[in-house]
Order: structure tokens, then C-alpha cells, then sequence
């Protein structure tokens, strides 16, 4: 067995080091009968993320069958660095790929070898997340009016954090991501449920593997939340209009994935010029079912939580303004424009 992890970095110096040992911590790397590579992609970086990167790998030297890269990519974007990883930097013999970001922290020593082992048991899966949890540092009232504004919709077990997973290479290798998207995670996620618009949803090929979780410091101010959910939900504009392209070019007997990869390479600001078409017209560029998702949720109106029910509705307003500014930014985005960082959005 083959695993390719990679670590996709942008201007993580403060915290991939740490991240690192931690993933040296891991039990799979105990064992010499499983080749494993790590790769970290480090995309326009303006820190030192490419060196405290390579001096943390240097642990990784007395493991058996074990390789290391650092890459440095001069073009921001987790989008572009996961195209790097995939189709580029990986090992062609990988059977298996772990993806994760440069600032989380694993709970148990076992995690990837619980996610790989729960793809194996299960033919008709081809990702495996984990459960992320968010590791808030303040406590408060205003911590929990914070708090409730980051809980977005969940699909449950089929939710994709693209913080952490697993994943079969041979799906990965299908699938390329355009440059520039901002919600990578959830273009990964319909591209694999429908395997690239060819079939209907399958949620089968999703599902979090039980008791694996990791930590990651969430946005702690109300200004950061806001710039994060105004970025998701233009992000999410950003899919549906890539998905009815998609389904454009399946009508005319196009391949996404062969379209996608010439339009990366030929034409670099393909993705501006559809966002600047499709975001035109409409006040909200986003789903109903999206902007409403807070009251949509069943479990927050349990009898329990109704004293909670102001807050819902403060949240849902919340929402309501950031689709609107998030339609707004579309129209207004410059060509060449890419959201790296929240503060860039």
C-alpha cells in the first residue's frame, strides 16, 4: 500500500511546524511495510512557511519507506496548490491520498489509519473526513453570539472538511480543480457524489469515519467571522456557477475534466470571466435553501433550544446581509482577483 499525504501551506509559518510533528506522531509512519511520502505544497508564500516546513520534515528521516518534499509554487490558492499535489508532485503508485491543512491538531495517534481503514472496509466509499471541531480560546456571551454565527448547514456524515480526509487516488485523479475557486472542499465534494455530473448524487461515496476528529482554531471576532462567511457564500455562488457550466459543456459532449485542465492552462482568467457573466443579473447569487439554512435546520427547533430562537433569527438576518455582499463583490471582482485569506475577501 501506497499513501501520499499532502500538506497544502500558504503562510503557515507560525503553525506548520507543529502541525508536522504531529502528523509525524502518527502511528501509520510505525509501520515499515506501508510506503507513505509527504508533501508539502506552499503556495505564494511570503513567509518562511517553506523552511520551518523542511526543518520540521527533517524527523521524518528515520522512519523506513518514507520520502519528504517541500514544493514551492509561486501562485497562491489551495484550489491550484491541490492541482499541484494530485496531478503533479504525488507519487503515480499511491493508492491512497490524506489531505490536510497546516494548523490542525489530531485528536488520537491513529487518526489516518482509522480513515484509510474505513475506505478499505467499504468499496462503495471514495472519501473519508473526519469530524472537525473547532477549538474556541474565549468564553463569554459574545463568544457565544460568535459562535452561533459560524454554524453553518451540515450534510452530516456526508459533510466534507477539506481541513482533513482521505481519499481513493484513483477518484482524486479524476477530478481537477478550476483556479481560483474558493470553496474547494465543496467542489470536491458534487464533483465525487455525482462523479463529475455523470450520474446522480450517491452520498455513499462520503462518509466520516466514526470517532476520527481534529481541532483547528476557529475565528474568534465578529469582523473575521463576517469576512469567513462572506467568502463561503461567494464561494458557493462561485460552484453553482462552475456546475451549470459543467453541465453545458456534458450537453455539447465536452469533458469537464479535459475542459477544465485546457482552460487552466490556456486561459487562466476563465473562471473571472464566468463569474462576471453569471453574477450579472439578481440581487443574490445564492440558493435560498443557503441563505435560509439556520432556520431550515430541524434540530434548531427543538424544544430545547427555542429560548435560542432570537439568536436564530438574529443569525438568519446575518446571513441574509452576507449573501447580499457577497452578490455585491461578485459583480464588483476584478479580473485576476483570487480570495486567498478572509482578509482578502
Amino acid at each position: 500500500m501506497m499513501i501520499s499525504i499532502g500538506i497544502l501551506a500558504h503562510n503557515e509559518e507560525r503553525f506548520i511546524g507543529a502541525t508536522i510533528a504531529l502528523l509525524l506522531a502518527q502511528s501509520i509512519f510505525r509501520n515499515p511495510k506501508t510506503a507513505k511520502e509527504i508533501i508539502v505544497i506552499a503556495n505564494g508564500c511570503s513567509d518562511a512557511t517553506v523552511a520551518a516546513a523542511a526543518n520540521a520534515l527533517r524527523e521524518a528521516d528515520s522512519f523506513e519507506n518514507c520520502r519528504t518534499e517541500v514544493r514551492d509554487i509561486s501562485e497562491p490558492g489551495k484550489a491550484n496548490a491541490w492541482n499541484v499535489f494530485i496531478h503533479e508532485a504525488s507519487a503515480k503508485s499511491a493508492d491512497y491520498f490524506v489531505l490536510l491543512d497546516a494548523d490542525i491538531e489530531f485528536e488520537n495517534n491513529d487518526a489516518i489509519e482509522r480513515l484509510i481503514r474505513h475506505l478499505e472496509a467499504d468499496a462503495a466509499l471514495e472519501i473519508a473526513p473526519d469530524q472537525p471541531v473547532k477549538k474556541f480560546a474565549s468564553r463569554g456571551p459574545f463568544s457565544a453570539l460568535v459562535r452561533l454565527m459560524q454554524k453553518t448547514g451540515s450534510d452530516g456524515d456526508t459533510a466534507l472538511s477539506g481541513q482533513l480526509y482521505a481519499a481513493r487516488a484513483q477518484n482524486l485523479r479524476s477530478i481537477v480543480m478550476p483556479r481560483g475557486i474558493v470553496v474547494e472542499d465543496g467542489y470536491l465534494r458534487a464533483m465525487t457524489l455525482t462523479r463529475n455530473f455523470t450520474e446522480g448524487e450517491n452520498r455513499a461515496r462520503i462518509r466520516r469515519a466514526p470517532g476520527v476528529r481534529h481541532f483547528y482554531a476557529p475565528y474568534e471576532s465578529l469582523g473575521d467571522v463576517y469576512r469567513y462567511e462572506r467568502r463561503q457564500a461567494a464561494g458557493t455562488a462561485i460552484n453553482r456557477f462552475v456546475y451549470r457550466e459543467i453541465e453545458r459543456w456534458r450537453s455539447v459532449g465536452l469533458d469537464p475534466f479535459a475542459e477544465i485542465a485546457r482552460l487552466n492552462e490556456e486561459s487562466p482568467d476563465w473562471l473571472e470571466e464566468l463569474i462576471a457573466e453569471e453574477a450579472a443579473s439578481g440581487l443574490i447569487a445564492l440558493p435560498g435553501k443557503y441563505v435560509l439554512r439556520r432556520l431550515r435546520r430541524r434540530d434548531n427547533w427543538r424544544a430545547r433550544r427555542i429560548f435560542k430562537a432570537p439568536l436564530l433569527l438574529a443569525a438568519t438576518l446575518f446571513d441574509l446581509v452576507v449573501a447580499f455582499d457577497a452578490t455585491r463583490q461578485l459583480k464588483n471582482r476584478r479580473s485576476g482577483k483570487r480570495w486567498e485569506t478572509i482578509r482578502d475577501a
